[in-house]
């Protein structure tokens, strides 16, 4: 019994890390996008934007681990696929989604 509770708890902490790296993963991914319109003076850094930026990584953070894990991705290339796709977003992982049915298609 206390192996199961020792296991159950490593596969709990093993998951919250996972989690709280894909979110600080995707969290920079979306604060590159933030920084850049804060850089073209379309918002200011301190403002709800920051916060909404927060919200869509958390969204979009869980997305790309599923991809990432799908593609069998671990380790740095994981956490580079995480930050790449939160920047992306959701317009920008849409866009490229649609441009790779329209290949398989063609």
């Amino acid at each position: 019994m206390h192996d199961l509770l020792q296991g159950l708890w490593s596969a709990m902490r093993e998951t919250a890390d996972l989690l709280g790296l894909t979110v600080i993963a995707a969290y920079l991914g979306r604060l590159l996008v933030h920084v850049g319109e804060v850089q073209r003076g379309r918002r200011r850094f301190f403002s709800t934007h920051l916060l909404w930026e927060l919200v869509t990584a958390i969204a979009i953070g869980i997305v790309a681990d599923g991809i990432a894990h799908q593609l069998g991705l671990t380790g740095p290339p994981r956490t580079a696929a995480i930050v790449a796709i939160a920047y992306l977003g959701p317009r920008g992982l849409e866009e490229v989604i649609v441009r790779l049915i329209a290949v398989r298609r063609s």
